[in-house]
């Protein structure tokens, strides 16, 4: 009887009468991402705390703010949702996401529920003539007697009437400022250290102190006892009775903690920086003879990947190294200058080109109705591209000597599973070619494979691959690995939200070899690499929660280090019988060269920077996107903004940091720098490349254009230099 009951009602109501699934924090962080209110409402009156927080310290007023979710906000507010709530990774508020949109109102909803900020945004607002922000820290009562009176001050001076008007019946109360004096400030004088053995100096001087360490000199403006700020930094002192102990330094992106030392070692850390920062001895030849003359086993090293073929990300070994054969130095294409051939490619793709023999591979998602465009330049934006398309996922095989399309296949029709970031495309990963398999990947679009005439041997569906925001999944930005051949096996990288993995298909038929989990690693856009070690042929890996090295038959893990920068874009690879890793979304941004014969766990104790394991290593100066390269006996590392750094590939010994200059257009990077003839040639986002001599002093000797945006790596063979940007792939070369 009760049976038939149930039927009856499931009948009538149309669904089964079960008990209310248990509501969690992960289901508010979701709902407030959606703005959903009903969902938010019900889940907090179930009993799940408001000010959960994710992983990384995040709650659901973060990504209400950020979304600018008005009513949301309120209520989050309302329910004692914590609006000074910091993160553990980028040390943000939610009144840091609301200012990043410019979400004025609920920036005003949360300095009325207590969010600090307002003496710090208040002048900058006055001073920009920004009226709506202004209007709103004034109404909302949060900035103090003494921030007032200086945007006051500034109010009279701007040139803006709705500014002044701001200000004009403004009655400021005569509440005392914080009273610093001159002995006061004796109390904080004195030399503090970092765990990297960076020196900071509190010096006094007129009731003024002044902070001094390897960024400069900042003047300290007291706000109460023991806190200081210069800026949109806070110095907070840690005090044992009038004796300082430490100094929290806490920036947008990091905090950095320095500990009180003695006089001798603040001159010792001194004297290190000093010789540290000497620059290195001319060279007394130049790089390309220098390249040619150094030791036989540096020449060796590199000439042993400089091949016609190049047919991975990077060229062999994804080195990046293409010597003896004659480059180009010099070509325009809106001149014509040295352009053999250009061919448009359509729709919108990251894959760099690979080459064999005479066969040059690419890939695209084609939609003529889609925005076929990348955002360049140097930005923080977060935000997926919202496309409500069908995409054609293409592979396209050119001719090398001419650039005509010698055959074209539609590897799948299909909506992405998977939004886009501004700068990537639905087609990330670049092909693969032993000069029998063509390899193309397109992550949730699926895995296929060629023959060298375009007849498909086999493809297969890997599900979803998300490499989104580890942040805040809501925010998608594309897949990246691309896939490498070893032996007769393709193998992938596939670090995503959940469930990373490595592993190996076969490449007769596609058949999975082996497949090896990667615990609780979160999503990355590096490459894998294979290299052979005597008897060992090693996989190696970069991602965030750990390098690994595997057996590259077996997919057994022979190594790993712990501890890299949250976003890790750059491949590793071998050279000088190191493996070389590097990384750099800020702060941590760390360059290691490891061993080979290296086995478990050798992530280094702290405060170490070298061990049995690892030959070199430093914290600072890892790049964000573009892959380092080792070219003879010198690394050089290329950041977004353009500074590139030359180290000594066997020591790590800095020759020398320069931030390279161009006449116009946006000197960002994107692609990764290629080394050939004794040159580098680094590609700017907007399509130009700079060409610089290599070795231990900068040199920069060409810079050339191909007219449009460029955000892959080149590739080189046969004396061309090759060049795919946003609507073409260029063939360069002495006509």
């Amino acid at each position: 009887m009760k049976a038939l009951l149930a039927v009856c009602l499931v009948l009538l109501l149309g669904t089964p009468l079960l008990a209310q699934e248990k509501l969690t924090p992960e289901n508010l962080w979701e709902a407030s991402r959606e703005g959903n209110l009903e969902k938010v409402t019900q889940i907090i009156e179930s009993g799940v705390d408001v000010n959960s927080k994710t992983e990384y310290g995040s709650t659901a007023l973060f990504y209400a703010c950020d979304r600018g979710h008005k009513e949301l906000v309120k209520f989050l507010l309302d329910q004692g949702a914590d609006p000074n709530a910091k993160d553990t990774f980028y040390n943000a508020t939610p009144l840091t996401w609301a200012q990043s949109k410019s979400h004025n109102e609920i920036m005003g909803m949360l300095f009325t529920a207590g969010a600090k900020g307002a003496d710090d945004m208040l002048p900058g607002a006055v001073a920009s003539g920004n009226v709506d922000l202004t209007k709103m820290i004034l109404d909302s009562g949060a900035a103090s007697p003494s921030a007032l009176r200086l945007a006051m001050t500034s109010a009279e001076k701007s040139k803006s009437d709705e500014i002044k008007a701001l200000f004009a019946d403004l009655e400021i109360p005569d509440t005392p400022d914080f009273e610093f004096t001159s002995e006061m400030a004796e109390k904080y004088v004195g030399s503090f250290a970092s765990s990297e053995g960076q020196l900071l100096t509190i010096t006094s001087k007129a009731e003024k102190l002044r902070a001094k360490s390897s960024g400069g000199t900042s003047l300290l403006k007291a706000v109460e006892a023991d806190q200081f700020k210069s800026g949109q930094t806070t110095y907070q002192f840690t005090m044992d009775g009038d004796t300082p102990e430490q100094v929290s330094v806490e920036g947008f992106r990091s905090t950095v903690i320095y500990k009180a030392i003695s006089e001798a070692e603040a001159e010792k850390l001194a004297a290190a920086a000093k010789e540290k920062a000497k620059p290195a001895d001319a060279p007394k030849k130049d790089a390309a003879r220098e390249f040619a003359e150094s030791s036989p086993e540096s020449k060796a090293a590199d000439l042993a990947i400089s091949d016609s073929n190049w047919p991975v990300f990077r060229g062999n070994g994804s080195r990046g190294v293409a010597d003896g054969q004659s480059a180009p130095m010099q070509w325009n294409a809106e001149e014509s200058k040295n352009v053999l051939w250009k061919t448009p490619i359509p729709g919108l793709g990251n894959s760099c080109p690979t080459i064999w023999e005479n066969k040059l591979f690419v890939t695209s998602a084609v939609n003529p109705e889609a925005d076929n465009d990348f955002r360049i330049g140097l930005y923080g934006d977060v935000a997926s591209v919202e496309e409500d398309f069908e995409f054609d996922f293409i592979v396209y095989c050119l001719d090398k000597n001419s650039g005509k399309i010698l055959w074209e296949k539609k590897a799948n029709h299909a909506k992405p599973a998977v939004k886009r970031h501004a700068k990537s495309s639905h087609a990330n990963p670049t092909v693969a070619t032993n000069g029998e398999h063509v390899i193309a990947f397109f992550g949730s679009e699926g895995l296929y494979c060629y023959d060298m005439d375009g007849n498909l041997k086999w493809k297969k569906d890997l599900g979803v691959l998300d490499s989104g925001w580890f942040y805040d999944p809501g925010y998608q930005w594309g897949f990246g690995a691309s896939p490498v051949i070893f032996e007769d096996k393709v193998i992938l990288q596939c670090d995503i939200q959940q469930g990373s993995y490595v592993a190996a298909f076969r490449l007769s038929d596609g058949e999975e070899v082996w497949k090896t989990q990667r615990e609780n690693e979160i999503p990355s856009w590096s490459s894998p690499v294979v290299h052979q070690f005597d008897d060992v042929a090693m996989l190696i890996t970069h991602a965030t929660r750990a390098a690994r090295g595997y057996d590259a038959r077996t997919g057994e893990e022979l190594w790993s280090m712990k501890d890299h920068s949250e976003i890790v874009v750059p491949v590793p690879f071998v050279a000088h019988n190191l493996i070389y890793i590097a990384s750099g979304y800020s702060p941590i941004q760390p360059i290691v060269a490891i061993r080979p014969e290296a086995r478990g766990d050798i992530t280094l104790a702290e405060n170490s920077l070298t061990d049995e394991n690892i030959a070199w290593s430093t914290k600072r100066g890892g790049p964000y996107m573009p892959s380092p390269i080792v070219y003879g006996d010198y690394l050089y590392c290329c950041a977004n903004s353009g500074i590139l750094t030359c180290y000594d590939a066997k020591t790590g010994d800095v020759a020398y940091k320069k931030r390279m200059r161009a006449k116009g257009g946006t000197l960002s990077f994107t692609g990764s720098p290629l080394a050939a003839d004794g040159h580098l040639f680094l590609t700017t986002e907007d399509g130009r490349t700079l060409v610089v001599k290599a070795g231990p002093k900068f040199e920069l000797v060409g810079t050339n254009s191909v007219g449009e945006n460029v955000l892959t790596t080149p590739a080189i063979s046969d004396g061309k230099l090759f060049i795919r940007g946003q609507q073409h792939v260029f063939a360069l070369g002495k006509e």
